[in-house]
């Protein structure tokens, strides 16, 4: 029990000291503005809300990508600079410990980070949804959401003195919810609160895509496993060389199939790195969702074996990195 309360504690520092950074609020604010803009589209390309969705869900991942991989180095590699990490495993704290709950703590991160993005994603999707014009509704909770969270976290900062990066984020993530309760209730049969239209064929048309959510769920286990790349890189690397190798890791990920799968049976070099690289391909299944199209829940828990199995191997190389690093 004494083991398990270490852990926790240092999860939930780890987890608050995330959140209290800057670059955590300005990524998740900068993700559902853009979300907001997706939405604003001309073009169809065939099916209503297709562009909205797949921006909304790239969107998601690029920018899960710079936290995921900015917070990684900002839990590990700064604190083994600074000298926190040394006073840490000064006390009775393994390295195998430590090194787990800061990946913890990242991955509640990403959670949370996720928590946000999908509803984003589905009020971006119902926003650029025609029928005679874009919802104004969904379109203006995305685009008020984060300049009234910060209004309001601004507020409190300066009437009770709580920290304002944290409170804004908060305040941002519990908004976005209550907008989408909002738009649910709004497009609802049985309530007296939708603004115009009746009849089957509009609620079809104007209901929420509930689909998108194993989507967005895909690109959270993708997130995952670029965290626990990004913190085993830490280990060894500054910030900017784990970002960008962390996207390089990304890229060649998306690409394996071409790149090294049709070499693989021939080259020796291109078949270990077709089954090191991870195959992102296996998180980024938006062609699944054209013209009405859904995602199994028996592929997403496929693909969520794929993500642990590649996550356990991966945190387990990084924690024989860090029992040899030098901790200042």
């Amino acid at each position: 029990m004494f083991r398990l309360r270490q852990f926790r504690t240092l999860v939930g520092l780890t987890t608050i000291e995330i959140v209290r950074q800057p670059i955590c609020l300005l990524l998740s604010a900068t993700c559902v503005l853009l979300m907001a803009l997706a939405s604003l589209q001309a073009f169809h390309f065939g099916e209503d809300g297709k562009l909205a969705r797949d921006s909304a869900l790239a969107i998601q991942l690029v920018f899960g990508l710079l936290l995921a991989a900015y917070a990684s180095c900002t839990t590990l590699s700064r604190e083994m600079q600074s000298g926190t990490a040394l006073a840490v495993l000064s006390k009775p704290v393994s390295r195998d410990m430590f090194f787990l709950a800061k990946f913890f703590g990242v991955c509640l991160i990403i959670l949370l980070f996720s928590a946000l993005a999908t509803p984003s994603v589905l009020l971006s999707e119902k926003g650029a949804q025609k029928l005679y014009v874009n919802d104004p509704v969904a379109i203006g909770i995305l685009l008020c959401t984060p300049p009234l969270s910060l209004a309001i976290a601004a507020v409190i900062n300066f009437k009770t003195r709580r920290p304002f990066v944290s409170t804004a984020f908060w305040l941002m993530l519990v908004s976005v919810l209550l907008g989408l309760a909002v738009v649910v209730i709004r497009y609802d049969p049985s309530s007296s609160l939708r603004f115009f239209g009746s009849g089957a064929m509009l609620r079809a048309q104007t209901a929420i895509q509930w689909r998108l959510i194993p989507a967005s769920l895909l690109v959270t286990f993708a997130l995952i496993v670029i965290a626990a790349i990004a913190l085993s890189l830490a280990t060894r690397l500054p910030t900017a060389p784990v970002i960008v190798l962390s996207a390089a890791v990304l890229m060649g990920g998306l690409l394996s199939d071409y790149l090294f799968g049709r070499a693989a049976s021939d080259s020796l070099l291109a078949a270990i790195a077709y089954r090191l690289i991870p195959n992102w391909q296996h998180f980024w299944q938006i062609d699944m969702l054209t013209n009405g199209g859904r995602i199994s829940w028996n592929y997403v828990g496929l693909a969520a074996s794929y993500a642990s199995l590649y996550t356990g191997a991966t945190l387990g190389a990084g924690m024989l990195l860090f029992r040899h690093s030098e901790v200042k």
